[in-house]
């Protein structure tokens, strides 16, 4: 794990760490003692799939050794997922224990598994956190060494062979084949002979017969083709085959062998081999002598003669003994003996059926047989059944001409007893006797018109290609097959799905033929009007049932909503009977499924889904509903034209948009229900939250929970704007009197950090009002500070976040389901309905249906729309270009990253690796981008960078101007604060580091004119800070997240900023930062898709991250 950053290598051996310490706390005390006693070998370590895996063997109590384990695996993943997500700053891990001892099977815990978690929790101990990757490299299995020591094994064996070729004399197995002489006995026999050379060199002994069966204990490496026919034909004395299908198959497998001859005295030498048998018309021309007593002349005229030929062959198969047998039930075969010339010739037959045939053609008594024109024009049609049998080929004269074709292709349906559907596709012409299979021969169809013969050509490789489309677009291939495009749904459920799709396929469906009478059939359309809908209450939400009625048959409203969830617009009404769900029906059953939760059969309506359930199920639904639920209704109904007025304890001069926010704030907490308040930074979140809290003050104490940086500013804001409200920082001594001592018209005011330590003596208590200032610190729902924050017992719930969704939906999940429980669902239901539908497939639908629910509770505004007078904003870029040896150094790191995750990515199991190394591999091409030095300490050359960042310091300090610095990187700013120091620049300076008090302090320097520059962490100082004394804004290197960026900049374009305002993204011309920046655009549309309504994005995949390593190419 070299290449991985110092911050990466350390954060994953934390979260490695911290999963082991969480296995040791799962385990029951009482399990001490016994852990104690047993004994722990040094473990192994593997990768496998998404799971890092130590395998132990733990022994102990006079026991033999148990094996048991640890998998390290990614929080929430689900059992097929093949890597990592891996992310410094968002993932967590879980430490999973197997064991196969009986104690283990009872509970899931045992004193084994408690016995290694304590091992590894100790030899984690004592190592640093960036050892952790060494740590494992000693133990992981050295797979290499182990090929090695294959490789080896095998010359061994290599060896061992030579010396035993070398000392044996050498001998071959000739093989005789008898031909029958009696019924009783095999058609055909094979008898092996083993010969030697003769003395004189020439040619080789007549050989001794071998039994077969004897020679299965022989080396046949050397001959495998010998080997072969030995176990086909070797039997013991005893062993009767009354087929011999053995023997059969070794005729086939002695096809073109240099060592066959005759089972007779001569054992003259036999040359195998296959062909293919055809029937074919010969044109014979016979005299008609006419009528003998008129002694008309005599005229010629043409009759056919029925005759089996060999394809590329010249034998006459009535010249030859034959033998008919099989090489299997369905594989018959035709054996011509020719002795004359000593051929035997295999001819393989395509179907069973066709021995009859060749049977009856070989008759004596057929051999003159004759075909007059009517006869054999009537064979000729039919020759197309006969070619499936045995090839045919038949004269011009007989063929007729050729006529291209364009079959239709069609899906049979046919009723499966008991439950099911079986189909096929199929190519109809009217032509045509049958219907043909799609692709399959014959090319060549023939058949009788009133014109006479005619041979329809069809297009082979155009009807595969369409029924292959036709596959692929409804996924036939998943149901089970027999093969020759013909499938079979199982259950009604799977052929009402197959349907339902076909109804829905438009042009690409075939047409549909079913057997008379037997056809599945689709009743009716249901629509709203169909519809009853009932709804009752619960303790924390509403439950939600109904039906419709169709023809007197009753379909609960769940399975309506259950078929719109799997895209099924049929639903069973009886026996093998369905109604379709109207379009536009289907529409708002997919929209009311949005805003419903299934749960354990009953539907569940969160409050927050109130209004929309209630517009959805619209007022042409007879609805019955308890009094509970028209309050709510009626409740909000007034509350839609509620305009309340500013509080008179506010000490502010409300801008028309914070007025509107205020307002918008305070109808959610009279409804009850939590939202986002998603402004643009700058635009005065606080004061319009002030607001709301001033009027909940009476009820009781609010808890705001903040980044470190930004709770000193609540305090003075709340002093400033609400002074009827205390506010509290919980960073002083007694905490526990300051938590128990709240009450009304109070504010505690908390860090993420200390909320997260001390959650229990948060959730000892309930609050009025709780307060989530940058709330995607929770964004993640599987960390322990979203855990902690979800445990706060509070009436209602508010979360402030100019950037609410940053990288994918799951962070909108988890703001939601601590803001508004059950207004989403559970995470594989949101999953399932929105994350993988938009990300994945890109689909519009179930976007804009997630933007329509989440619509009421997020209020967005953006500077560019509310804030006309702020002072303009100019966005630049500058590229800096490479020295060449800095080209030199980052085009080698870029080679040999592709050439090493090229190598690591074909395994399933390596997944997670390389998407960890991946990111490694980014991160160091990002900081080759900055400054060779943030890799190799040695470099003395310089950067290009930082050259462009001083020259552009040194014309904004000779214009008058100051700047805020940001970078990712604290050793860049490191970099850069040596090359400031060396000419005299003033700065301020800020990072994760800083406390929290000396950060205020620091800012009110630089507001106060101290400092040409403010240097500041993008991850520390990016959020919360007011510095509109800059009035230019250098981002040193591009972030992969634009939201991030933006909201540093409005660190100095905010409200109370007084000049324009420009923005300088400092990139390295021809690398990686190009790329990150063309991926800005797509971070912007997953936001506008969303909150907007306007377009979508997804998150990136390992393969994609290696492109963007692949496109850095240098100019």
């Amino acid at each position: 794990m070299d290449l991985m950053s110092d911050d990466a290598i350390s954060a994953f051996g934390l979260l490695v760490t911290e999963a082991i310490e969480n296995l040791v706390d799962s385990h029951d005390g009482s399990l001490d003692k016994r852990a104690a006693m047993l004994t722990v070998d040094s473990p192994t370590f593997s990768k496998d799939g998404g799971q890092m895996v130590f395998a132990f063997k733990v022994s102990g109590n006079r026991q033999p050794p148990v094996a048991a384990s640890i998998e390290i695996q990614r929080q929430g993943a689900e059992e097929d997922d093949q890597e990592f997500d891996f992310s410094p700053l968002g993932t967590a891990l879980d430490a999973l224990p197997r064991c196969q001892c009986d104690g283990f099977k009872a509970d899931r815990h045992c004193s084994h598994t408690l016995a290694i978690a304590w091992w590894l929790q100790e030899q984690m101990a004592r190592r640093s956190v960036a050892d952790v990757f060494e740590f494992l490299g000693e133990l992981e299995v050295d797979s290499e060494a182990a090929g090695r020591e294959l490789v080896g094994e095998l010359m061994k064996i290599a060896r061992e062979s030579a010396v035993t070729d070398q000392g044996s004399e050498a001998t071959r197995i000739q093989w005789r084949i008898g031909l029958p002489q009696s019924r009783y006995y095999c058609p055909i026999s094979i008898t092996p002979y083993e010969q030697r050379p003769r003395k004189n060199g020439k040619g080789w002994t007549k050989g001794k017969e071998t039994r077969s069966y004897d020679l299965l204990r022989r080396d046949f490496s050397g001959d495998p083709i010998d080997g072969r026919v030995t176990a086909l034909v070797a039997k013991p004395s005893y062993s009767f085959e009354e087929d011999h299908f053995g023997e059969f198959r070794a005729l086939q497998t002695l096809v073109g062998h240099d060592s066959v001859a005759w089972d007779d005295g001569d054992a003259m030498a036999v040359a195998v081999m296959s062909a293919e048998l055809s029937l074919t018309l010969d044109p014979v021309e016979i005299e008609d002598d006419g009528d003998d007593d008129n002694e008309a002349p005599t005229e010629k005229k043409t009759k056919f003669r029925p005759k089996l030929v060999v394809s590329g062959i010249k034998i006459d198969p009535e010249e030859c003994q034959v033998v008919f047998g099989h090489a299997s039930p369905v594989d018959p075969i035709v054996v011509l003996a020719d002795q004359k010339y000593n051929r035997l010739v295999i001819c393989t037959l395509r179907d069973p059926r066709a021995t009859r045939l060749i049977q009856f053609l070989l008759r004596a008594d057929f051999s003159e047989t004759l075909l007059d024109a009517e006869e054999a024009a009537k064979f000729s049609v039919g020759s197309t059944v006969v070619d499936s049998l045995v090839r045919v080929e038949l004269p011009p004269q007989l063929a007729g001409p050729i006529v291209p074709v364009h079959a239709e292709l069609v899906l049979e349906l046919r009723p499966r007893p008991g439950a099911g559907l079986c189909l096929a596709l199929a190519m109809y012409e009217p032509r045509f006797r049958e219907l043909a299979v799609p692709g399959n021969p014959p090319a060549i169809v023939s058949c009788l018109t009133e014109e006479g013969p005619v041979r329809l050509e069809r297009d082979l490789v155009m009807e595969k290609q369409s029924a292959d489309a036709v596959v692929e677009h409804f996924e036939l291939n998943l149901l089970s097959s027999d093969g020759n495009y013909r499938w079979v749904a199982t259950s009604d459920e799977a052929a009402l799905d197959l349907l339902a799709s076909l109804y829905q396929g438009g042009e690409l469906t075939p047409r549909l033929i079913w057997p008379e009478g037997e056809s599945i059939r689709v009743r009716g359309e249901i629509t709203p009007s169909a519809l009853r809908v009932q709804i009752d209450d619960r303790r924390d939400w509403f439950g939600l049932t109904g039906s419709v009625q169709l023809d007197g048959r009753e379909v609960p409203l769940a399975e309506l909503l259950a078929a719109v969830r799997d895209n099924r617009s049929l639903v069973q009404v009886g026996d093998r009977e369905f109604a379709k769900i109207s379009e536009a029906f289907r529409k708002r059953l997919q929209q009311l499924g949005d805003t419903v939760v299934a749960e354990r059969g009953a539907l569940k309506v969160a409050d927050a889904a109130v209004p929309a359930v209630q517009e959805l199920i619209g007022d042409d639904v007879p609805i019955e509903a308890t009094a509970r639920w028209h309050d709510s209704i009626r409740r909000l109904e007034s509350l839609s034209d509620w305009t309340p007025e500013k509080p008179v304890g506010l000490d502010a001069t409300l801008r028309d948009y914070q007025l509107e926010g205020y307002q918008w704030l305070a109808r959610l907490a009279s409804w009850g229900v939590g939202g986002v308040l998603a402004d643009d930074m700058g635009l005065g979140k606080t004061v319009q939250t002030l607001g709301v809290l001033l009027d909940r003050g009476p009820g009781g104490p609010a808890l705001v929970v903040a980044p470190t940086s930004v709770g000193d500013n609540w305090v003075r804001e709340t002093e400033r704007f609400s002074p009827d409200l205390t506010a509290h920082l919980y960073r002083d001594s007694d905490r526990d009197k300051l938590i128990e001592a709240a009450t009304e018209n109070d504010l505690i005011v908390v860090s993420y950090q200390l909320l997260q330590r001390d959650a229990k003596r948060f959730a000892k208590r309930s609050w009025h009002t709780l307060v989530l200032d940058e709330a995607q610190f929770i964004k993640n729902s599987q960390t322990k500070t979203s855990q902690a924050v979800r445990m706060i017992d509070a009436d209602w719930r508010i979360g402030l976040s100019g950037t609410p969704l940053e990288n994918h939906l799951g962070e909108l999940w988890s703001l939601f389901r601590t803001l508004s429980p059950g207004l989403l669902g559970s995470w594989d239901r949101f999953r399932n309905r929105f994350a993988d539908p938009i990300e994945r497939h890109k689909d519009d639908e179930r976007r804009l249906s997630l933007s329509r629910l989440v619509r009421p509770f997020i209020l967005r505004r953006t500077k560019n729309t509310v804030l006309t007078e702020l002072p303009p904003r100019t966005e630049v870029t500058l590229q800096a270009e490479l020295s060449k040896p800095e080209r030199r150094l980052y085009e080698d790191a870029r080679v040999a990253a592709l050439a090493e995750l090229s190598n690591t990515g074909g395994e399933d199991g390596q997944a997670g690796q390389q998407r960890i190394r991946t990111l490694a591999w980014l991160t160091r091409l990002r900081q080759l981008s900055c400054h060779p030095r943030l890799v190799d300490k040695t470099w003395k050359k310089g950067s290009a960078k930082l050259d462009l960042f001083t020259t552009l310091v040194d014309e904004l300090r000779e214009g008058d101007h100051r700047a805020l610095v940001f970078s990712q990187f604290v050793k860049h700013l490191g970099l850069v604060r040596d090359a400031l120091d060396e000419r005299g620049i003033t700065y301020q300076y800020l990072d994760g580091a800083t406390p929290a008090k000396e950060r205020q302090r620091r800012v009110d320097a630089f507001q106060n004119g101290e400092g040409d520059l403010f240097l500041i962490s993008l991850k520390a100082g990016g959020t919360g800070l007011n510095l509109t004394a800059a009035d230019y804004v250098i981002h040193l290197d591009p972030w992969w997240n634009p939201a991030v960026e933006d909201q540093a900049t409005d660190r100095a374009h905010r409200i109370g900023q007084e000049r324009p305002v420009t923005v300088y993204r400092l990139v390295a011309e021809n690398t990686i930062e190009e790329q990150i920046l063309e991926l800005h655009a797509d971070k912007r549309e997953l936001v506008a898709g969303v909150l907007d309504g306007t377009d979508h994005a997804a998150r990136m995949e390992t393969k994609e991250l290696i492109e963007l390593i692949r496109e850095g190419v240098s100019g």
